[in-house]
């Protein structure tokens, strides 16, 4: 064995043992975070198991262990004689969900068995799973990683649309194809009282949330359905669709449908994954890998869960194909939105 093989060998051993050990950590901080630990280690100046076990009523043997790995991958600070700290930067990234530095949201729950199993038959058969097939965890997972971004719709987002704010503040009809649970609708339902919106969705456990957790919101209403089976012509003066094109079975349908529902004064805003035109450049991300992971077990997966589906994926929907569908769809201007107060996404204005 040449010892260039070796040590390219060692290099790649590396780095796969690092994919391990990153699955282990994220489900240690999804732990973490579904038994409030990260609250309430945050504001000590120091603590160790037996102090976290003393305010949380659990068990210090599994608190120990738990801090260790917390501390060895660099969640939290560890001071040293097994006394940990959460810091500023971490409390911000784990605790505050209003910050668009909020990362906790993406430490959700990891799929199901039924979920690995049914991703794995898909590879056969082609047919992928839907968001809601995966189930309330999923939902969540979405409200969570979009509310630092939806905090912002009204205030820095709508006013870069044509006269969308006026329409709004006077009372208009806004559309949200694709609402999820409605956390994104709702923001812009509480900042424009004067209007009525609807949230449309196929996942039915989804709608159901949100009728639950918004029925005191008196100008919203959810509604189960598909963007692309949208017949209500000349209806609304805003259509929304956040992180969600990229999911759809038929987003070639829904433009079809959003072009014809839309007033000919109105807006379509697009939230989408920002992606790039080609692989290639896409390797550029520096988190590429975890977006096609994301993709063949979730995005792409929803995309392809009805036979023929466009299967466009989690980096499926950059500018080139926004503009290209947009356009074949009879939309007159399809403009990429100068907003750069979010890291992760695109935003475009779609007019008739």
């Amino acid at each position: 064995m040449s010892d260039d093989y070796r040590d390219r060998m060692q290099e790649y051993a590396q780095r796969l043992m690092g994919y391990k050990t990153g699955e282990m950590v994220s489900l240690m901080v999804h732990i973490g975070d579904e038994l409030g630990l990260y609250q309430a280690i945050a504001g000590q100046d120091s603590i160790d198991a037996a102090g976290l076990a003393a305010s949380t009523g659990l068990h210090e043997r599994w608190l120990s262990e738990w801090l260790r790995g917390q501390g060895a991958a660099g969640i939290i600070d560890h001071l040293g004689d097994e006394q940990f700290r959460l810091s500023d930067v971490a409390a911000e990234a784990l605790l505050d969900t209003e910050s668009p530095a909020y990362l906790q949201g993406y430490f959700f729950k990891p799929p199901s068995h039924e979920i690995v199993e049914r991703t794995i038959d898909a590879f056969r058969t082609g047919v992928g799973v839907s968001w809601g097939d995966h189930g309330d965890s999923a939902s969540h997972f979405l409200c969570r990683t979009n509310r630092p971004f939806h905090l912002q719709l009204a205030r820095k987002i709508i006013p870069l649309l044509d006269g969308v704010a006026d329409r709004l503040s006077e009372g208009g009809a806004v559309l949200d194809v694709g609402c999820g649970s409605g956390t994104a609708l709702t923001e812009l339902a509480k900042a424009f009282p004067a209007s009525q919106f609807v949230g449309l969705d196929p996942a039915e456990n989804m709608i159901r949330e949100a009728k639950e957790r918004y029925k005191h919101l008196p100008n919203v209403r959810f509604e189960v359905g598909y963007g692309e089976s949208l017949d209500q012509p000349n209806t609304y003066d805003l259509v929304t669709t956040f992180d969600c094109m990229h999911d759809m079975t038929d987003p070639v349908g829904t433009m079809n449908a959003v072009h014809r529902a839309l007033k000919p004064e109105g807006s379509w805003l697009i939230k989408d994954i920002r992606a790039n035109d080609t692989y290639q450049e896409n390797l550029e991300i520096p988190v590429a890998s975890m977006m096609y992971g994301f993709s063949v077990l979730f995005c792409m997966s929803s995309a392809l869960s009805q036979p023929g589906g466009a299967g466009l994926g989690t980096l499926g929907f950059p500018p080139n194909v926004c503009e290209r569908l947009g356009y074949d769809a009879g939309f007159k201007q399809v403009r990429l939105l100068d907003f750069d107060g979010d890291p992760f996404n695109n935003y475009f204005e779609l007019k008739p």
